[in-house]
């Protein structure tokens, strides 16, 4: 494709995305950044909790069965 027909698209592209056909507003969060990394660093914890906690359950069930 030739470069003016290319720059003509991604311009077209551009003012098209400025009108959208739907409704954006749904996605973007109603909350302030402070309060998301909040939310987020207690997600990345319960996550840790919990590979922690199923590691020392093979941890513990590998030992018990070793020990046989």
């Amino acid at each position: 494709m030739k470069k003016n027909t290319k720059a003509t698209l991604r311009g077209v592209g551009s003012v098209i995305d400025i009108f959208p056909r739907s409704d954006f507003r749904q996605y973007i969060p109603s909350s302030d950044a402070t309060e998301r990394m909040s939310e987020h660093w207690q997600r990345v914890g319960d996550y840790i909790r919990r590979a922690t906690e199923r590691f020392r359950n093979e941890q513990t069930s590998e030992s018990s069965e070793a020990s046989r």
